[in-house]
């Protein structure tokens, strides 16, 4: 198995195993890339032996639901699979399917959940059209430095199980909202709360998915802009920048409700509380798309 694949499979039984359910009724998965060493090394062949002789192993491996066929054929789940491969709305889409899923009275528990990975040739091909910080200084805090262009790489997976019993529940998600390419990201954000019956002065905690890119900071600014007084988390810094990298702040907000407190490091302005905040809101984007 690939590096992505063998994550992905021990990050959900892993999951799993901790929630104490042996079989989900459903798995869901985002990714933006799927597994890019297989497809790399299967694209690779195809020149090298001239389409012919070809191993189709890697071509069955690179394929976006590896990760959910082998997790099924892990725990014997027969029930719904399914992959969404939406670039950077791909971990938002799950969850948004997921929440559907959860509605029908059949489906209890769902293990939802993400993976993109890094590879040399992937990276190389992405710092030609300035997805990376050509002179990022390790010194200085990632986010001192959007003022240029590029973010750093970075790669994940992350597992979640997913309920409809909000006692069984250490994290609510209320509500998942998604546009493309909002004109007024301030008032895609304020309109997500309005349905909720939330203004700003209901929020505790603000989680920003800040990548310290110039093109992609004004966002972030102006959602900040009504932040005052609310602490801001963000956490690319962390993990890097990938089109699933949300993942690793739902991540950091689960291992809170449990108790371990994120590191200093990932406030901005106001240090946060010591206890874990009721209600957060969470902005994320992935190349302003």
């Amino acid at each position: 198995m690939s590096r992505l694949l063998s994550m992905g499979i021990y990050a959900g039984l892993d999951c799993l195993s901790k929630a104490g359910i042996a079989l989900p009724d459903g798995i869901i998965t985002g990714t933006g890339k799927g597994s890019m060493t297989d497809t790399e090394k299967f694209v690779k062949e195809l020149s090298l032996y001239q389409e012919e002789a070809l191993n189709p192993t890697p071509f069955i491996l690179s394929t976006y639901n590896a990760v959910n066929g082998a997790l099924a054929l892990n725990t014997t789940a027969t029930g719904y699979n399914q992959t969404f491969v939406h670039r950077g709305s791909s971990l938002e889409w799950s969850l948004y399917d997921a929440q559907l899923k959860l509605q029908d009275a059949d489906t209890h528990h769902l293990l939802v959940g993400s993976f993109d990975e890094l590879t040399p040739e992937y990276y190389f091909i992405k710092n030609k059209i300035g997805y990376w910080k050509n002179n990022f200084d390790p010194g200085r805090s990632l986010y001192e430095q959007a003022d240029t262009p590029g973010t750093i790489g970075g790669e994940g997976t992350a597992f979640f199980l997913l309920g409809k019993q909000k006692a069984e529940s250490r994290l609510s998600l209320l509500q998942v909202s998604t546009a493309y390419e909002p004109d007024q990201p301030l008032s895609f954000v304020a309109e997500a709360l309005a349905q909720r019956g939330l203004g700003w002065n209901d929020i505790d905690l603000l989680v920003l998915g800040c990548n310290g890119d110039r093109t992609d900071q004004p966002a972030y600014d102006a959602v900040m802009t009504e932040s005052t007084g609310i602490p801001i988390l963000c956490f690319k810094h962390l993990s890097g920048e990938y089109e699933t990298s949300g993942s690793f702040g739902l991540w950091l907000l689960y291992q809170w409700s449990r108790g371990v407190r994120p590191p200093d490091s990932v406030w901005r302005g106001l240090q946060g509380p010591q206890q874990m905040p009721e209600k957060i809101l969470y902005y994320n984007h992935y190349r302003g798309i």
